[in-house]
């Protein structure tokens, strides 16, 4: 994964380490995380860490194995890559959402335990683009996805800003 530049890095830092460890545990209360079985780690500026440990039996079935499913995998692509437009949009008052997401599925993904880590590669005024790797319990990268995140409004609830 290309190192996020240091430009960009200061600008996703703008969130205090306190205000990140508020919205990770934040984040790690929603329902939609909790149900699809991820734990949230907010601690590194610049990166979102997305771990699902244990892999369940609703997580696995991909390629009509035990692997994991593509559903699973692309969720948590999802909510890790939005939460990097969030950690971008929160710090100026602005809502923000996936509007586009490729995931390109490398390997199966196997094992009790796999993360995603992603980070912003580019931010502009209403678009945030980032990038993630999917790792295994191994250490291994199964799965990348890139993916656009659309920050909307001036103040939330304002509209869109574009």
């Amino acid at each position: 994964m290309t190192a996020t530049p240091d430009s960009e890095r200061r600008r996703f830092a703008l969130m205090s380490d306190a205000e990140r460890t508020r919205l990770e545990a934040e984040w790690n209360r929603h329902p939609g995380v909790q149900h699809l079985g991820v734990r949230l780690d907010l601690s590194t500026p610049g990166a979102v860490r997305a771990v699902v440990e244990p892999v369940r039996p609703e997580h696995r079935g991909g390629l009509g194995t035990d692997a994991v499913n593509g559903v699973t995998i692309a969720g948590v692509f999802d909510l890790a890559i939005g939460l990097c437009g969030l950690l971008e949009t929160r710090a100026a008052g602005r809502r923000s959402g996936v509007a586009q997401l490729h995931v390109h599925f490398l390997r199966p993904v196997e094992g009790e335990r796999f993360e995603v880590v992603a980070r912003p590669v580019r931010v502009g005024r209403t678009l945030i683009f980032a990038t993630a790797e999917l790792l295994d319990e191994r250490g291994v990268i199964c799965a990348r996805s890139d993916g656009i995140v659309a920050a909307v409004g001036g103040e939330p609830g304002m509209g869109p800003a574009f």
